[in-house]
């Protein structure tokens, strides 16, 4: 019997006694607020109430009417719900809207499959590769075909950029590369591993045996 029939026989095994595993998910990292973040917060028929504040080194701000607001971890629509709250005691249902305009003094952050994922200062320009090495390196569990790049913008919803650093990195083609904005923030994801892929697709009758043995094929080559 071949290795890769081998692996099946095995991962059918496993389910049989210990049951489908759940399903795989992306992570999902909304962004809170935090000391040296710039907000730009507007009240809807009532610019004088406009302000543009600064997040204190105590996770503290000050906001027209109600004073000082904790806004350290909160996430820009929780924000928006605290600060709508407290300003309704003033203002007839007011509509607040709360926009990160700098990220923590002009850092980006990269997480995920990175040496030391952390925050790191942007002094000056940086491409997605060059925030890697600044981290230390990707991992050798790096997906390094789907990383991406969260973009905050005046949307509610983050723009999201794939980048693939497989091919930047072995066919030095730097056009494939992206310069990074402050506040951004780097994901390298971990490989997808042959029980996740398995439960996804072989499992759930989506492929079939061979089919399956192409994807943990694919998978050594992420």
């Amino acid at each position: 019997m071949s290795t890769k029939i081998s692996l099946i026989v095995s991962l059918v095994s496993v389910v049989l006694l210990a049951g489908t595993p759940a399903f795989f998910a992306e992570e999902n990292i909304p962004y809170t607020v935090g000391p040296g973040d710039v907000l730009e917060i507007s009240v809807w028929q009532h610019p004088e109430l406009d302000r543009i504040v600064t997040v204190r080194p105590d996770g503290r701000m000050s906001f027209s009417l109600i004073g000082d607001v904790n806004a350290n971890g909160l996430t820009p629509t929780k924000l928006d719900e605290v600060i709508t709250k407290r300003l309704s005691e003033y203002v007839q249902k007011p509509e607040v809207t709360v926009v990160v305009t700098s990220i923590k003094g002009n850092q980006i952050l990269i997480l995920g499959q990175v040496t030391r994922p952390g925050a790191y200062p942007m002094e000056e320009s940086l491409s997605v590769l060059e925030a890697v090495a600044i981290a230390g390196g990707y991992t050798e569990s790096a997906a390094l075909k789907r990383v991406t790049v969260i973009r905050q913008s005046r949307a509610e919803t983050p723009k999201v950029i794939k980048v693939n650093l497989k091919k930047v990195i072995a066919k030095g083609d730097r056009s494939r590369d992206i310069i990074l904005e402050p506040g951004d923030v780097v994901h390298l994801p971990k490989k997808a591993s042959a029980w996740t892929i398995f439960d996804r697709y072989f499992l759930r009758g989506i492929l079939p045996v061979m089919g399956f043995v192409v994807m943990i094929d694919a998978i050594t080559r992420d």
